[in-house]
């Protein structure tokens, strides 16, 4: 018997002989003992190598709160809290003392404070704080926040 085939039509026929055979082909794939090891340490992550840093307002909006954590990661710590009031800018600011601790609080004033005696700031706008930190592993990195008055 003789087929008469356009041999236009032949490299179609061939490919979907192969792409067949070659999708059809069911490859399994073992994982050696030592492999899997080494997958395992590459899929660990550094995750919380960092610092937590978690700034609220007061209950009664006249001072930011912050709160740091995993501080046994950091060498340094510092912050600056700016904001304008319908006068001029004003700001605090300060670093943390680190030794021995892994977390700490600090109290930053909508306005100012002489012999207990203290005096907020009305109209307070664009309040925006500014966290900059350096790792143990050298690493420095600055957070900054909006803070919503």
């Amino acid at each position: 018997m003789i087929y008469n085939i356009n041999m236009r039509i032949i490299p179609f026929l061939l490919l979907g002989f192969f792409s067949a055979f070659i999708f059809s082909t069911n490859i399994e794939a073992k994982v050696l003992p030592q492999a899997a090891k080494a997958t395992s340490k590459t899929i660990t992550k550094t995750v919380g190598t960092g610092i937590n840093i978690t700034p609220r307002l007061r209950t009664d909006r006249r001072a930011l709160i912050v709160y740091f954590s995993s501080l046994q990661n950091a060498t340094s710590v510092s912050y600056m809290l700016i904001y304008d009031t319908s006068i001029q800018q004003e700001g605090a600011g300060g670093s943390l003392n680190l030794k021995n601790r892994s977390s700490q609080t600090s109290e930053l004033l909508f306005g100012t404070c002489s012999k207990g005696v203290c005096t907020y700031h009305k109209s307070i706008k664009n309040a925006k704080l500014e966290v900059t930190y350096s790792l143990k592993s050298g690493k420095k990195y600055i957070k900054r926040y909006r803070i919503k008055v």
